[in-house]
Formats: C-alpha cells, structure tokens, sequence
C-alpha cells in the first residue's frame, strides 16, 4: 500500500512537472510562429488587416470622399501580438506606408505615414483575444489631398 500511494506520488509529480514552461517567449518562439495573411475584406483598399480578424462596427467609425478620408477601424482576432506586429511592419510598406516608430507599454502603437496622411496602428492583447484599433486621418494642412494608392505587387 505504501509503494502504491509512493508511485501515484511520483508518478503525478512528473506529469505536472513535465507540464511546466517558463512563460517565457525567446526569439526563437518568435521565428516560428506563422505570419498572418491579408484579410480579403478590407475597409480601406490600402490599409492591410490581419486574414481572421473581424471588425467591431459599433466601435468603428469612417467617413470617406473624392478629397477626404478619415476613419477608426477597430477588430478583435486570436493572433498573438508579436503576429500582429510583424504582419504591419511586413505588410503595410506594400501600401506605399512608411514605418515611422513603435511605441510599447503594455499596447504597441505603430506609426505609419504617406506624403498626405497618417496611420495609427494599436494592438492590445487582452486575455486569449488581440484588439487592433487603425486610426486614418490626413495629415495636418492637408487635409483635401487624399490620394487612393492600390498595393504593389
């Protein structure tokens, strides 16, 4: 009885131990995660979103004509943050966006610019799901040059 009570013992030790990680994300863990797609719904032709986020319309706002084009784009998708980073950083250069800075604090915003306007990029993981706020506007004193720019292949 003893020794039985002992190898349960045992036994359960090295499951739970076996089961254990660090919690700790190397560059290595980075590498390997797999880069997201473009999603084939976009709001705005030239702002890429992550293939498998879905828009949150009541939090959303665009307002677009021939001269003007504003708007705030919010979605909720599984992606891990480092993903949704590396999918803006790789992608929106494609849509004629340069990468400006980074800022992080918990969140991550990423600025993006173009010769007429400013993108704001925030990406918030909040438990088991990661939200991106896209926010469009024109930059200040130009606000009637919107120019559409399709992708470059």
């Amino acid at each position: 009885m003893y020794f039985r009570k002992l190898f349960i013992i045992l036994i359960s030790s090295l499951l739970l131990a076996g089961c254990a990680t660090s919690g700790t994300v190397t560059d290595d863990d980075i590498k390997t995660q797999k880069a997201l797609d473009v999603s084939t719904a976009l709001k705005f032709v030239d702002v890429p979103v992550p293939s498998g986020f879905k828009m949150i319309t009541a939090q959303s706002f665009t307002f677009e004509n021939d001269v003007l084009r504003v708007g705030i784009l919010k979605y909720k998708g599984r992606s891990s943050g480092d993903q949704v980073v590396n999918f803006f950083k790789n992608q929106m250069p494609l849509y004629n966006w340069r990468f400006t800075n980074m800022l992080e604090y918990g969140r991550r915003i990423l600025n993006f610019e173009r010769e007429d306007q400013n993108c704001i990029i925030v990406i918030e993981p909040q438990g088991m799901s990661t939200f991106v706020t896209i926010t469009v506007a024109p930059k200040s004193g130009r606000a009637t040059t919107y120019k559409s720019v399709a992708r470059e292949d």
